[in-house]
């Protein structure tokens, strides 16, 4: 099946040589590897044959004592990242092609039956095309369990803009589609974001009205929207950034057009910090979570980021690579 990707790019599994499953971040990558975070690694205590590795520190703890190759000093960033080079991947998992699969197999899981009604309910509310449509996460690495949930995935901006459209108004009238309320709601707040206890009232209601989200019948489900290569104007080593560290800061929103993707963007403006033009984050939870034109706080990490084309530099501030990590509106 020809998909809409020429490379792998976030909601793409990679397995290695070693065995071990990444799962690729971001959607720019250096020639001849991919930056991507190890997921899963081997145990013989699982059925499954792997166990989740969830915490990023102790990713990074593991590849450093075990497999120090897979993490990269990548020059643009400024840092060490984890990432697999092209020697080194065994088998690319493609979510597109996982979810074709689904949908052509004689023999299902209840699982993976309600993962293709759940997409097959979407597709036609919002009239996307299946070529940009897959699944992700334990499924498309073959692991999943009872437990598990139903991660989708669109890909390209303008079907991701057309789906966002198309959700937003018909999601209340998707049948066996629920959206979270009631405990529920409170269980995946707690889940989500168990270090903030304090915020979890301002966060319910954040998270009430977040439309990539919910439950078809007993499973929760969580869709991300992620732009291709081609929707991007610039490449890998374009833009360089530097980590200035950790801060609390405070400002307005002026656009969240992009709030909706992963990796998702808000522009900003602070007055403390001038040239604080972003908030930027691979972590899903930080989708949808304030408007443009509202005042926000966030809690994250501080890059200076230069744009070589033009020599360009202002400040980012990065968000969901610690669980202390936040974002609200403060209106």
């Amino acid at each position: 099946m020809i998909t809409v990707l020429e490379s792998p790019i976030e909601g793409y599994f990679v397995i290695t040589s070693d065995n071990l499953v990444f799962e690729v971040k971001g959607v720019v990558h250096p020639e001849n590897r991919i930056i991507a975070y190890l997921r899963y690694v081997p145990s013989e205590s699982s059925s499954t044959g792997f166990k989740k590795v969830y915490d990023l520190d102790e990713r990074e703890k593991y590849l450093r004592e075990k497999y120090p190759e897979y993490l990269w000093n990548s020059e643009p960033h400024g840092r060490i990242v984890q990432s697999v080079s092209e020697e080194k991947i065994e088998s690319i998992l493609d979510p597109v092609d996982r979810l074709a699969q689904m949908r052509e197999a004689d023999e299902v899981t209840h699982l993976e039956r309600e993962s293709v009604v759940l997409a097959r309910k979407l597709v036609e509310v919002t009239e996307i095309e299946w070529s940009n449509i897959g699944i992700t996460g334990s499924q498309l690495v073959g692991v999943a369990g009872k437990e598990s949930d139903i991660d989708l995935v669109i890909y390209g901006s303008t079907a991701c803009r057309k789906f966002y459209s198309g959700i937003c108004t018909k999601i209340d009238n998707i049948p066996e589609v629920r959206r979270y309320s009631g405990q529920l709601l409170e269980n995946h707040v707690l889940f989500r974001w168990e270090a903030h206890t304090d915020l979890h009232p301002l966060l319910i209601e954040i998270e009430r009205n977040k439309m990539l989200q919910g439950l078809i019948g007993d499973y929760h489900f969580f869709i991300r929207l992620v732009k291709t290569q081609s929707d991007l104007d610039y490449v890998y080593g374009d833009l360089s950034y530097q980590m200035r560290g950790y801060q609390k800061i405070s400002g307005k929103v002026l656009g969240s057009n992009d709030s909706i993707f992963t990796p998702c963007e808000y522009q900003v403006e602070c007055t403390s910090i001038p040239n604080l033009e972003k908030l930027i984050s691979y972590r899903g939870r930080f989708t949808e979570q304030v408007s443009t034109g509202v005042q926000f706080e966030a809690f994250g990490r501080f890059e200076l980021v230069t744009d070589h084309r033009d020599d360009d530099q202002y400040m980012q501030l990065v968000l969901g690579e610690r669980s202390t990590d936040y974002l609200i509106p403060t209106e």
